[in-house]
């Protein structure tokens, strides 16, 4: 696989380490570590193509992945199910890479399912009960976005092998794009003066 293959992964990348930053600044600190989970698994595929290991971390890179993407997939789905505390937030991170771990060891056929299934609920969960954001509807946007991508690009028979590639991988970019903007409150996590000024003072 040539090393053009690196330039959508390293898309995805860019995307995460902007809205992953953005989201945490904002307190939506689940949704940001699900761009974290999405941004780990592309920037080993950057660096898997782009310094020609290919075979050599083939392995590492699927895995990481669908261990990865899952995780990120629950942890969206966590922030609509849970609206945690702040001090809670460790121990559902950690229950969520657990679960994923443990889907990823002992039963991968239910590795895609569950991704699917976590898409198909935030999706339903983010219009019957939207966030504090004034751009709620990005996020079941961005959840179709990825499903379709999910089933109909990922391996599309009718598509280059190359271009199903950028194609799947630009799509999950502008699909997590979508969905940092969908879940950003409006009503906390925001650090410029004024506002800090106006949380303190009640107004």
């Amino acid at each position: 696989m040539p090393a053009h293959y690196a330039l959508s992964d390293a898309a995805i990348v860019l995307v995460t380490i902007f809205a992953g930053n953005a989201l945490w600044r904002n307190g939506r600190h689940l949704p940001a570590f699900a761009m974290a989970c999405f941004g780990v698994a592309a920037f080993i595929g950057v660096v898997r193509f782009g310094a020609g290991l290919q075979d050599a971390l083939a392995a590492l890179h699927g895995g990481a992945s669908q261990l990865l993407g899952l995780a990120g997939a629950v942890a969206i789905l966590s922030s609509y199910l849970f609206r945690p505390a702040d001090r809670h937030i460790i121990s559902i991170i950690a229950l969520t890479l657990c679960a994923a771990t443990a889907i990823f060891l002992f039963a991968q056929p239910l590795l895609g399912p569950v991704f699917l299934l976590a898409l198909v609920i935030v999706f339903f969960a983010s219009i019957v009960r939207p966030g504090p954001s004034g751009r709620t509807w990005l996020v079941p946007i961005g959840c179709a976005v990825m499903l379709a991508n999910t089933l109909f690009i990922r391996r599309a028979a009718w598509l280059d092998e190359a271009v199903a590639w950028h194609i799947y991988h630009v799509l999950i970019a502008l699909a997590l794009a979508a969905l940092a903007k969908g879940l950003m409150s409006t009503e906390r996590g925001r650090t410029d003066p004024a506002s800090v000024y106006a949380r303190r003072n009640g107004l």
